[in-house]
């Protein structure tokens, strides 16, 4: 029975013996981790490990103020110096310089430095242990967000792409329907958070920017009855019918749906044509009582006329002759069923900048320049069913910029 206990009490000793020798393994190569990365530390707080990377431009090995120039430099070479923007139809570059984005090398030294900071007991090790992983650091960009606004709105002027009405060309007797295409209209507001966005994350783009689909006015199923004739004008012509062409270029063709106006004199001028008064006369003579037969309501001094039919109507013009013809062609469309053509405006209020000069006093302040609302027209097909309301789709989105009001204001003013 004693042999039994004392073997027993070498088993349990040899068991402690291991114990101990598994512990201080297991502490001495914890030891020889700390020490390793405390001696990296300390050499990182010199130069940057080599596993540190700014959009792929490598820092290992450099002092800060090295690092801070080699990024001043191969930044705009390698990650670029223009935003891409991306409509549905197209990709525009803009360079960084025109919108005042630039890389901001000390922000983004100093994002360096605080992804370098040990968290907690694992930061103590992470010199040593997270030692060949790359750890690549996205840069840190600067930019001002009123002059993209501006510059995205003459990108929205330039670049809206228009819906295109369904037609109808008449030539020789013969009708040809040409079918309608969907646009889009950039949402400035919307496109500027997503550009922001993107440039938070270190990026250029390409930014997709945020599109409303736009529809025509005309679509090819509201024509496609078209066929009857509800009027015919003629009137002989003692010029040249080359006085005529831009007329009939505005004419032949334009399809004008229920409750909507036809103006000759405002196409004119909204195209900035310049034509024939006298072939002006004549054309608006045959196309009043045209119109008149036709059973549509003429507004002002027989120079346009309101669709006021159930259907819409085509307009075609040609010269037969010396004769300067009009015919005008109904439908019926479905019953109950009407399309309008509406607008609605939206003001845009403008904002206020305040400007520091130095020659004012704290209290002063002195308008430089007063504020203009801008605003967003918007035009709209709308279709009901026995008086019903079934569809609204937006046409076409105009928008004019405001003007900001300017204050200069003493130091101190502003409070940041």
């Amino acid at each position: 029975m004693p042999s039994s206990i004392t073997a027993g009490v070498k088993m349990v000793n040899s068991k402690k013996y291991v114990a101990r020798i598994v512990l201080l393994l297991i502490m001495a190569v914890m030891l020889t981790l700390l020490l390793a990365s405390l001696a990296l530390a300390k050499r990182d707080a010199r130069v940057y490990p080599s596993n540190i990377t700014v959009s792929g431009v490598e820092l290992g090995g450099l002092s800060r103020d090295q690092a801070g120039r080699v990024l001043a430099d191969r930044l705009p070479a390698d990650c670029g110096t223009q935003l891409l923007l991306q409509t549905p139809s197209r990709t525009l570059s803009i360079p960084i310089n025109q919108v005042n984005i630039a890389y901001d090398i000390p922000a983004t030294l100093a994002k360096i430095d605080v992804a370098l900071q040990p968290e907690g007991i694992a930061g103590i090790f992470q010199h040593s242990i997270a030692r060949g992983s790359t750890r690549n650091i996205a840069p840190e960009i600067k930019w001002n967000a009123t002059l993209l606004q501006q510059r995205l709105s003459a990108v929205k002027l330039t670049y809206d792409q228009p819906a295109i009405n369904a037609r109808i060309l008449y030539n020789n007797d013969y009708l040809d329907y040409i079918g309608h295409k969907n646009g889009y209209s950039i949402d400035i507001a919307a496109s500027l958070d997503r550009i922001c966005a993107v440039l938070e994350k270190g990026s250029l783009g390409p930014v997709p920017l945020v599109t409303s689909e736009t529809y025509p006015r005309v679509r090819l199923e509201d024509i496609k009855e078209v066929k009857d004739i509800l009027g015919i004008g003629m009137k002989k012509i003692n010029q040249p019918t080359a006085d005529f062409d831009p007329l009939l270029e505005i004419c032949n063709g334009s399809v004008v749906i229920p409750g909507e106006e036809f103006s000759l004199p405002e196409t004119i001028a909204a195209r900035h044509l310049k034509v024939n008064n006298s072939a002006l006369t004549v054309v608006n003579d045959v196309l009043y009582r045209t119109c008149s037969q036709a059973g549509l309501k003429p507004v002002g001094p027989r120079t346009s006329f309101i669709n006021n039919l159930e259907h819409p109507v085509l307009i075609t013009a040609v010269i037969e002759g010396s004769n300067f013809m009009v015919k005008i062609y109904g439908c019926q469309t479905e019953a109950g069923k009407e399309i309008k053509f509406i607008t609605e405006k939206e003001e845009l209020a403008p904002g206020v900048v305040m400007k520091v000069d130095q020659k004012l006093s704290p209290p002063q302040q002195i308008v430089l320049q007063e504020g203009k609302s801008g605003y967003i027209k918007r035009s709209y097909r709308v279709v009901k069913v026995n008086g019903q309301e079934i569809e609204k789709k937006l046409l076409a989105e105009e928008f004019t910029p405001g003007r900001d009001t300017i204050i200069a204001v003493g130091p101190g003013t502003i409070k940041k």
